[in-house]
């Protein structure tokens, strides 16, 4: 199963510095791989809200 976080960037994640590289990102990641081998099945989620949330700086 592949996980998609935030694909359309309407969450916390794609502006947060820690996109692609969080511990709660890949506890999910690790968490849905668990659920089954299935390469097509696929589940999007969208966090709008995290504690360990850091706003990318404006470049």
């Amino acid at each position: 199963m592949k996980l998609e976080i935030n694909p359309r960037g309407n969450g916390a994640c794609p502006i947060c510095v820690s996109h692609g590289s969080c511990l709660v990102q890949r506890k999910l990641a690790d968490n849905v791989r668990e659920l089954g081998p299935s390469a097509d099945d696929e589940m999007e989620i969208v966090v709008y809200s995290c504690p360990y949330f850091k706003e990318k700086s404006a470049s």
